[in-house]
């Protein structure tokens, strides 16, 4: 059976005046995380070591809208690299929390992670995925870096249309315009102005080609 591990790690968390409070405030956002999407995890987000912290998920996981609603509790104010890893588990797996369990999975996860230490793309990539399938491994990190790339140059006014869309749980290219409008207090002609400018649908769409190559990919 195949697992998607995650593993992230605050950006210069070293140099942060003020890191036992954001250490505080992560603890807090992964278990609100944990309890959101509980069903999704085999082991939920623990904090392993400093300011690491690692999950294993089932391989149906939607990852990329997970770690977006990560990176929304901070907007912008805190940065994290992600590596995804896929692969099987070789040991027992605890359903309570991260720590123990070894296989493929993780150790992609940290190569993933490693790449992104080394090869940020000028800034603009905070995550990368690993596999055994170099082909799934190219495709997944190829739609990733453009989802990035997109996202980097955004507004904070283009970041709180997805923003919204995470907290009504939407993670798809498909929504009605009309209520998000309302809800930002903006006209719909607005909010389409804002999304076409950000590139949000092309967004969306590649995390979502993405997250559907790894599930389709079998054992």
């Amino acid at each position: 059976m195949n697992y998607i591990a995650v593993i992230g790690d605050l950006i210069d968390s070293k140099k942060m005046p003020n890191r036992p409070q954001v250490q505080v405030e992560l603890e807090k956002v992964l278990s609100q995380v944990n309890r959101d999407f509980q069903e999704h995890f085999a082991s939920p987000f623990t904090i392993t070591r400093g300011d690491e912290f690692q999950a294993l998920f089932y391989q149906t996981a939607p990852i990329f809208q997970i770690l977006d609603r990560i990176e929304k509790a901070f907007d912008q104010t805190i940065f994290i690299r992600f590596g995804i890893g896929f692969g099987v588990i070789l040991t027992d797996i605890n359903p309570k929390q991260s720590i123990g369990a070894d296989g493929p999975a993780y150790w992609e996860a940290r190569k993933a992670i490693e790449f992104v230490h080394d090869n940020d793309d000028y800034g603009t990539t905070q995550l990368a995925f690993s596999a055994e399938n170099s082909t799934l491994k190219l495709t997944v990190n190829a739609l990733l870096a453009s989802a990035d790339f997109i996202k980097a140059s955004w507004t904070k006014s283009q970041r709180e249309i997805l923003y919204h869309l995470l907290a009504e749980n939407i993670y798809e290219e498909q929504f009605r315009q009309k209520e998000i409008a309302q809800a930002l207090n903006i006209s719909t002609s607005a909010l389409t102005k804002r999304i076409k400018a950000s590139g949000l649908k092309l967004y969306l769409r590649n995390r979502s080609a993405a997250m559907n190559a790894i599930r389709k990919e079998q054992p």
